[in-house]
């Protein structure tokens, strides 16, 4: 609870930004979905492909939705909801269909010998009895808006979520249970808030006008306390903060090393300028979801590594020795897309391959020659993104023969917990990770020096230097001051000795300014 109090602001930041997106969301599937429903429930042609189209969008997996749209209109907000309400359509688009479909018939056709409209027929006899249907309908949706808000923090939307990918990358199992609870008891409540509109016809009884007093009450009560706190998060969140405002936005990867560096590059402007800073931390995807952001202008900078550049960005091959030139690439950064490079800042963040000590002295492998002679002794477990690049394991094994007994493919994150857990027994690091010293790990030599480097630098839009000049000198004073060395070590203390990357960013910049004034 000590740990819930000292990131009350935190949460407090994340709970309003998921309430709403949540509510933003729930709206808009209810202004459509009850919309197309009563089309669906009309038009019989329309019923032959209405319902297929949203039955086959609610197949795609959410997150693969997610990266789809990201080419298209970006990360943030309004990704989030596009799939968002996509995802939530068809719980109400159904339920409505279905209740005015359930009608009982001899209702309408005594409606009919009345003289009753069309549309007093709709209003009267059809949405009524048909609103119990769309409302257990609204209920799935509200849950499952909720929860999926929770994946949204991937593109850098904001919410719990957050929290949750934070402590995945981090290594902090409070974050994680603090995100994954309040989830929970958000749907809860969420679930709970639209059955006092369903509890008793409620809202039935009230859109007939035959509502109790009590009735009346419950809903004026509940529809009060949620424009209360929908009120409440806009003022705390503050999301319509004026174009004229002078900010950036920095982005960072979904890595303990990139929420450093991504804190690190973002006090530097605060502490030297008066310009806002927006911090858009963790996005997931890293570079592939990114790269079209800082494009589109969605956000301003963020730490890059010169071999991810080179080859999933710019597209280019290596030659024989492997080496990236910078000034090269900096040039076609600038030529194809407008962003510049301002340096490098020290660290060389490449791709290696690590056993156990005791697997290294047991069978003497020291190279991945070695590793790849014995590869049938060994599970290798390894991030998505290792399996797909060019630049990692389908190169790799055109140079080393690996034959690993098996392949295990997971998050990031999770390669060193299964490596733990004994699930795999040899894993892809990178030579600042924190968990090599941890586990004892051993690191072997690319004797055949296929992985190239993946030094660090800060890349920023050239629109953005040209907006905010003063910005340039004090990140660029960066430049070779994060050796791999300290980057392990700043790493270590955020993965295993649980220290905020805020508060070790801001240790490293008091260090350096000490430093550079004696």
């Amino acid at each position: 609870m000590d740990n819930l109090f000292i990131r009350r602001t935190y949460f407090f930041h994340l709970f309003s930004e998921h309430l709403l997106i949540s509510s933003l969301a729930v709206f808009f599937v209810v202004l459509f979905g009850v919309a197309i429903g009563v089309w669906v429930f009309y038009s019989k042609h329309s019923r032959t492909f209405v319902l297929p189209i949203i039955n086959f969008l609610y197949a795609i997996p959410s997150i693969a939705m997610f990266g789809l749209l990201i080419p298209v209109v970006g990360i943030g907000l309004r990704n989030a909801l596009i799939v968002m309400i996509l995802y939530g359509l068809l719980p109400i688009v159904r339920n409505t269909y279905t209740g005015l479909k359930e009608v009982p018939m001899q209702y309408v056709e005594v409606a009919r010998s009345l003289g009753a409209t069309p549309f007093q027929l709709f209003k009267k006899i059809y949405f009524p009895l048909a609103l119990p249907s769309i409302l257990s309908g609204l209920r799935i949706t509200v849950v499952m808006v909720i929860a999926l808000t929770g994946l949204a923090a991937l593109i850098g939307a904001g919410g719990l979520g957050q929290a949750i990918f934070r402590g995945l990358n981090t290594m902090n199992t409070f974050l994680i249970v603090a995100g994954s609870l309040g989830i929970s008891l958000f749907a809860i409540l969420g679930d709970s808030y639209v059955g006092v509109f369903e509890k008793n016809n409620n809202l039935q009884h009230m859109i007939s006008h035959n509502a109790t007093k009590k009735q009346k009450i419950e809903i004026v009560l509940n529809t009060s306390l949620l424009f209360i706190l929908i009120i409440g998060a806009l003022w705390y969140t503050n999301p319509f903060a004026g174009s004229d405002e002078r900010s950036v936005t920095v982005a960072s990867k979904p890595t303990s090393e990139q929420f450093i560096l991504g804190e690190i590059v973002a006090q530097t402007i605060e502490n030297h300028t008066d310009i806002t800073v927006y911090r858009k931390f963790g996005i997931g995807g890293g570079t592939t979801n990114i790269q079209p952001a800082i494009l589109s202008g969605k956000i301003d900078l963020y730490v890059e590594y010169t071999g991810t550049a080179w080859m999933s960005v710019l597209k280019e091959k290596l030659d024989s020795s492997h080496l990236i030139s910078f000034e090269k690439l900096a040039r076609s950064y600038q030529n194809k897309y407008q962003l510049a490079w301002l340096g490098l800042l020290g660290l060389n963040n490449t791709y290696a391959l690590a056993i156990s000590q005791s697997d290294a002295e047991a069978r003497s492998i020291r190279t991945y020659s070695d590793l790849a002679a014995q590869s049938s002794f060994f599970d290798f477990g390894a991030e998505f993104d290792f399996f797909e690049r060019p630049d990692a394991y389908n190169g790799l094994l055109k140079i080393y023969p690996f034959m690993f007994r098996s392949l295990h493919e997971m998050d990031i994150n999770l390669r060193y917990s299964a490596f733990e857990e004994g699930k795999v027994n040899a894993i892809d690091a990178f030579t600042t990770d924190a968990k090599i010293e941890a586990l004892q790990l051993s690191v072997l030599e690319d004797d055949k020096h296929y992985f190239p480097s993946y030094e660090a630098g800060i890349v920023i839009r050239e629109a953005t230097l040209d907006r905010y000049p003063e910005i340039r000198p004090f990140l660029t004073r960066l430049n070779g001051k994060i050796s791999t060395a300290a980057m392990r070590k700043m790493n270590y203390e955020v993965e295993i000795l649980q220290k905020k990357p805020k508060a070790v960013a801001a240790a490293f910049l008091k260090t350096l300014i000490e430093e550079s004034s004696h």
